[in-house]
């Protein structure tokens, strides 16, 4: 089938013809992301093959829709149907698009999937490696991840799989505003002497920059928190952190703490569908490791906490006032812990903890306040896991040496 398709300009082009197996496109505003994308899913559709275009949300999803109804009207034979968002060819091959908050992302036999937006799509990691990546295993698939950056969270990490040799599959690109030849070069430049920094190499160049809404501003994977765990010496007594999962994994970090008030994590674990029964024989043989003197962890499951101590683990509950959830408290934990990145009383030892661990400090992020809104004060239960563990055991350890508000302790 002979398609009218529209011009790309060069980079656009540049990244449409690149035979990598899976694209991860940053982009800065008015790139021309959606009309990349949209060539690309209505070729391979058109021509046979099957797709899906995935958006974070209904809101983003339906502009991607756009675009790919209006181009449907200009091929005979091409089936629109609006009620389930699917346009049929001639061919044989279709394309569904679907919002990732709304749609069962489960399917099989896909040739490519878009991801649009893929920075803003919630836990785009389970969504990727739970449910899209295994539709496109029969067919030898390949997927576009197209999204203005935010922060380093997931989606950095992807486009650092396409920086990698180890990644022959991935490719990546940073593409600017700039990038777009038919963009006045004009608005661009008077964008960047309206907004601040950052903004400015975010949302137009497409960096990747790790402060906007950022929890713990103090930590990058750059600073002089991240150690080598030599550096650091013996501790002279450990402690422990535990955030309890299945779905979603449980994090056990082990911190040593030296003469000099310095903790650092230098050890742990980061694992999904771990039982309790099997988190048993992993935190014990931390114990046997390293002589840890308590445990604290999340204090919303007692009966995982009552079975972990009865299978002779010095585990409690972290201190807590009215609940497990309780706001006021939770700033106070990140107070705590920010307070000694800040003071240089908290290092990450890279060289012996899970990469997630400084994958996590580094994007944890509060939620975006709407415009005329109070920011928010509670940060996001996303990239939360070693975050969370890291508190209980700040806070745990402070309230032990007296250093913590009179709480009361879940039994």
């Amino acid at each position: 089938m002979k398609l009218r398709m529209p011009r790309l300009h060069p980079k656009q082009e540049e990244i449409r013809v690149h035979p990598a197996r899976f694209k991860v496109v940053s982009c800065g505003r008015r790139f021309g992301k959606t009309l990349l994308a949209v060539v690309v899913i209505f070729a391979c559709a058109a021509q046979g093959g099957a797709a899906w275009w995935v958006g974070p949300t209904s809101r983003e999803a339906k502009i991607g829709w756009k675009h790919l109804r209006e181009m449907a009207g200009n091929v005979p034979g091409a089936v629109v149907y609006e009620s389930t968002k699917e346009i049929h060819f001639p061919t044989g091959g279709w394309l569904a698009v679907l919002s990732a908050e709304s749609a069962t992302l489960r399917g099989e036999g896909l040739d490519l999937i878009v991801i649009d937006e893929a920075a803003f799509l919630y836990d785009l990691e389970r969504v990727w490696t739970y449910d899209l990546r295994a539709a496109l295993s029969d067919r030898q698939g390949r997927a576009i991840f197209i999204s203005s950056p935010d922060s380093r969270n997931y989606f950095y990490r992807l486009y650092q799989y396409g920086q990698d040799d180890a990644h022959p599959d991935w490719m990546s690109w940073q593409a600017t505003s700039y990038d777009n030849p038919y963009l006045d070069k004009a608005e661009i430049d008077a964008a960047r002497d309206l907004l601040p920094e950052w903004a400015f190499r975010q949302e137009y160049l497409a960096e990747f920059i790790s402060f906007a809404g950022k929890v713990y501003k103090a930590f990058t994977p750059e600073s002089d928190a991240v150690i080598q765990r030599a550096s650091f010496g013996d501790p002279a007594e450990c402690w422990g952190g535990i955030d309890f999962g299945f779905k979603n994994p449980t994090v056990a970090c082990v911190g040593g703490l030296d003469r000099d008030d310095r903790l650092a994590v230098i050890d742990g674990a980061y694992q999904s569908g771990l039982t309790t029964s099997e988190l048993i024989p992993v935190l014990r043989d931390f114990q046997d490791r390293y002589d840890v003197r308590r445990w604290f962890a999340d204090p919303a499951e007692p009966k995982t906490i009552k079975e972990l101590c009865a299978a002779g683990l010095p585990v409690v509950p972290a201190p807590r006032i009215k609940g497990d959830l309780d706001r006021s408290y939770i700033r106070y934990g990140v107070m705590k812990v920010e307070t000694r990145l800040v003071n240089g009383k908290l290092l990450i030892a890279e060289d012996t903890v899970p990469h997630d661990f400084i994958r996590e400090l580094d994007v944890y992020r509060y939620p975006d306040a709407k415009a005329g809104a109070e920011a928010k004060e509670t940060p996001l239960k996303v990239d939360d896991h070693f975050p969370d563990a890291l508190r209980y055991m700040v806070v745990g350890l402070d309230d032990m040496r007296g250093r913590a508000p009179r709480v009361r302790v879940a039994t």
